[in-house]
């Protein structure tokens, strides 16, 4: 219902990302067309996939610093059982905020229309292997997200309390979570998710509560050990 509810915004955006990226390109906007060697089109292609990333990293960092916009986000770290259906677990009022700066990161780094597409195909890949409830070997995870995130990885990022929410904001890349100091490490075994600000409305698979999620008040008690369903954390 979340995604059925952020469909029609999402339409509206990509209309508008397609007439931005179009646009930069024709008029040879933003930053990729002041890189070295940006007259090659596959140096530019390579550089604005990175920038891309790098955006999303910092769009995903103010939707945790920023509280406003972690009131909306809190919706989809809510979610008790991760697994695909959890990537598609966006209040709409997110879908707003990220499709906004989508628009802004497009036009400040010259992103074409198909280099956003390559983009988006690569990164929902990656966020539907992240979200997944299988891990990886604990030795191939390490090796694999020195560049690439993992399910190992992000499901850290879903940890019910601080500081492992405020961390591994990777998106395809884990190269900023290390760059920035946001890189952070917990067995998959031990994490529980959820928010334990919010603990009862993740349980709830009613819509209409989870669409007013982020303007319910907050429990007030932060949840401790042997207080999860019995679990010791």
């Amino acid at each position: 219902m979340l995604a059925a509810s952020a469909l029609p915004i999402q339409l509206f955006a990509t209309i508008w990302l397609v007439a931005d990226a179009n646009l930069v390109t024709k008029e040879q906007w933003g930053l990729a067309y002041y890189l070295p060697f940006s007259e090659h089109i596959w140096v530019r292609t390579i550089c604005l996939f990175f920038m891309l990333d790098a955006c999303e990293y910092a769009y995903h960092r103010l939707m945790h610093a920023v509280k406003p916009f972690w009131r909306f986000h809190l919706v989809h770290h809510s979610d008790r059982v991760l697994d695909v259906s959890t990537t598609l677990r966006e209040h709409p009022g997110e879908s707003i905020i990220r499709n906004g700066l989508m628009i802004v990161w497009v036009f400040l780094c010259g992103a074409s229309f198909e280099v956003l597409l390559i983009r988006q195909t690569v990164m929902s890949i990656f966020n539907l292997f992240a979200h997944g409830q299988a891990t990886l070997p604990h030795r191939l995870a390490m090796r694999v997200q020195w560049l690439f995130v993992t399910p190992n990885f992000h499901r850290v990022h879903h940890h019910y309390r601080l500081p492992h929410t405020d961390s591994n904001f990777g998106d395809v890349f884990t190269i900023w979570d290390r760059m920035f100091r946001t890189y952070n490490r917990l067995p998959a075994s031990s994490v529980v998710c959820g928010v334990d600000t919010h603990w009862a409305g993740g349980q709830s698979a009613a819509y209409l509560e989870v669409l007013g999620l982020p303007f319910a008040p907050a429990e007030g008690v932060q949840l401790g050990v042997g207080q999860i369903d019995g679990k010791l954390v």
